[in-house]
């Protein structure tokens, strides 16, 4: 209770004498050194307050009075630890309790204690966990350290090797050692993957450089060779190999055949120094280290010509052989395959099968090659400049004309008048020939019913490649145009050069046996100048054979060719045939053949090719001329 300003703790006690007879009332002074004993007992700082309705009327603390307020400025606070262990603004943590409440005051009693005091052991705790865990990532930073460059520098090792085999390079050795057993492994795997790529890069450089047939280099390394020949400013000479109608070989004994010659052809030139390559098909190139003489050249030839035996069958093979000297007849890579391809045409053209490159050869080149041009235009938007000319057949029997034979005529605007001898093969190889076929057959067919209308009763003969023969849709097409000019099949014939027949000897007689079953004659032209043989004329359905004028220009002269003209007007007559001889120059020549039984006979004797208006004419004039 409050007495004068001052609190008092008070007891009231009974005076029992032994019944209570008197109130005794103790009251004690609460100064500081209760306050002190209390601290003593607590351990804490105690401050007593007391108020009469919200105002202080007495206070009284174990601490000093400027941190009084402070302290009771705490009161029922919760400190964070950044308050305690840093910023420091909170020095004592409070609890106050009411510690009476009567006779109008209230009286309450503060314990306080110092922050710092208070949370030093855990200051030191936190202290000592940072600092082990401080020394704790340290020693986990150095061992990791440790470790990382333990792992690390096998992993940039093998980094490094990575980027040096992803540029190709493959000369160093990929182990990397290392304690890691997953490291180890990663190395094994790198040398392996090095040792395959590297395997397999060089399959893909063999199989870039190299030919797959024959493993010789191909056309596009040689190519690189030869330039860097040119740019060392190297002399050398060039040989290109050509098998001569390897076509053939393949149509008529197989392309595995004839991919074996190829391969035997490849390890014969192999076997001679220096730097062989295949071209295309069958065409073949080889650098020698040398210059070689013409013997060698020679004996080179016969070298690569000798009989392959296949197995099954033993194919005798031809080459032609171009040679270029360069840089004289060439300074590049693309005028040594062009000019190649040059001079190994005219070879087989010419049948000079070893032939050196000149200038002549590349304009007569050129000159196909106009001619190509200037035939494709003319087939398309010019057929005018086209023309058939007629050379009449004299049947030796009877004194009369009664077949001729088709000659096609070609005057070009640009090119003047082209020899069907040059323009013709041109077709042929081009693969243009059909188109020029169809283009005769309708104007022979036309024509043929203008000699019908001009009461000129001859049969028109018209000359057929192999490739006409072997289209199966010729002769729907020929039946087909005569049915519209109505016309019958004895208005046409027919001839075919021997040499084409014999590629595809089967199935040539079963499109001839075609023809003949719808009625059409048909003749085997420049017979004696191919591969006959009595089996063949056997087997062909013909029933002509046209002596080649080569025999018969000069036959009143040489013994040579009336023996042959004789032997091959005997051997058709045996196998039941006619015979024509073209090239008739001379009366002489005609009556020997008319003596030896020639059915027909056709030349510059009798009458020159002429345009279908002068050949009605000419047989007008001709009726009742005695030839013999």
């Amino acid at each position: 209770m409050m007495l004068d300003k001052q609190l008092y703790q008070v007891i009231m006690l009974t005076i029992d004498a032994p019944t209570p007879i008197a109130i005794a009332l103790v009251g004690f002074k609460v100064e500081d050194t209760l306050l002190s004993n209390l601290k003593a007992t607590t351990q804490l700082e105690t401050t007593l307050q007391v108020y009469t309705g919200q105002a202080e009327v007495f206070r009284i603390s174990t601490l000093p009075e400027a941190l009084v307020d402070r302290a009771l400025a705490q009161l029922n606070q919760h400190p964070s630890w950044l308050s305690i262990t840093v910023t420091k603004d909170t020095p004592y943590v409070s609890l106050q309790f009411n510690l009476a409440d009567n006779l109008g005051s209230q009286t309450v009693i503060t314990l306080s204690e110092d922050a710092e005091a208070l949370f030093a052991d855990f200051n030191s705790l936190q202290f000592n966990i940072t600092a082990i865990g401080l020394l704790a990532v340290l020693l986990a930073t150095i061992y990791a350290a440790l470790f990382s460059n333990k792992i690390s520098r096998p992993l940039t090792a093998l980094a490094t090797i990575a980027k040096r085999i992803a540029v190709g390079d493959y000369s160093q050795n990929v182990a990397v050692q290392s304690n890691t057993k997953e490291v180890n492994l990663l190395s094994e795997a790198f040398a392996s993957m090095q040792s395959n790529i590297q395997l397999r890069e060089e399959e893909i450089i063999f199989q870039a450089r190299h030919d797959i047939l024959t493993s010789l280099y191909n056309r596009n390394h040689v190519e690189t060779l030869l330039e860097q020949k040119f740019l060392n400013n190297d002399s050398f000479l060039v040989i290109g190999i050509n098998i001569f109608g390897f076509r053939g070989i393949n149509d008529i004994f197989g392309y595995q055949n004839g991919d074996f010659c190829l391969k035997e052809l490849a390890d014969r030139l192999t076997k001679f120094d220096g730097v062989a390559a295949r071209l295309t098909g069958g065409e073949l190139l080889w650098l020698p280290t040398y210059e070689p003489t013409a013997e060698f050249t020679q004996s080179l030839k016969v070298t690569l010509e000798a009989p392959i035996d296949c197995g099954d069958v033993v194919i005798n093979i031809k080459v032609a052989m171009g040679l270029i000297s360069c840089p004289e007849d060439a300074n590049n890579a693309e005028q040594v395959f062009k000019r190649l391809n040059i001079v190994l045409d005219e070879a087989q053209i010419t049948r000079k099968f070893i032939l050196p490159f000149n200038a002549e050869l590349e304009e007569r080149y050129s000159r196909r090659l106009s001619v190509i041009t200037e035939l494709k235009n003319t087939l398309r938007h010019a057929t005018d400049e086209l023309n058939l000319h007629y050379q009449p057949k004299l049947d030796l029997k009877i004194g009369k004309v009664t077949h001729v034979e088709a000659l096609i005529r070609w005057t070009n605007a640009r090119l003047g008048f082209v020899s069907p001898e040059d323009f013709i093969a041109v077709a042929e190889q081009a693969g243009f020939i059909e188109n020029i076929t169809s283009w005769v057959i309708k104007r022979a067919i036309e024509d043929a019913a203008r000699f019908r209308d001009a009461n000129l009763n001859v049969s028109v003969a018209i000359n057929l490649s192999a490739k006409d023969i072997m289209n199966p849709t010729l002769l729907p097409i020929i039946l087909e145009v005569l049915d519209t000019k109505n016309l019958p099949t004895d208005s046409l014939s027919f001839e075919i050069t021997e040499g084409d027949l014999v590629k595809d000897h089967d199935k040539a007689i079963v499109h001839l046996q075609a023809f003949r079953d719808k009625g059409f004659e048909l003749a085997i032209d420049d017979f004696g100048t191919g591969y006959s043989s009595m089996a063949y004329l056997q087997n062909l359905p013909v029933n002509t054979l046209k002596v080649d004028k080569s025999f018969v220009l000069q036959l009143h002269q040489r013994d040579g060719d009336q023996k042959i003209v004789k032997t091959v007007i005997s051997l058709a007559h045996s196998f039941g045939m006619n015979v024509v001889a073209e090239g008739v120059e001379n009366i002489e020549a005609l009556k020997l053949l008319a003596d030896w039984g020639c059915e027909l006979a056709q030349g510059y004797y009798i009458c020159k090719p002429t345009p279908a208006d002068n050949l009605i004419a000419w047989c007008n004039d001709n009726k009742s001329t005695k030839w013999l």
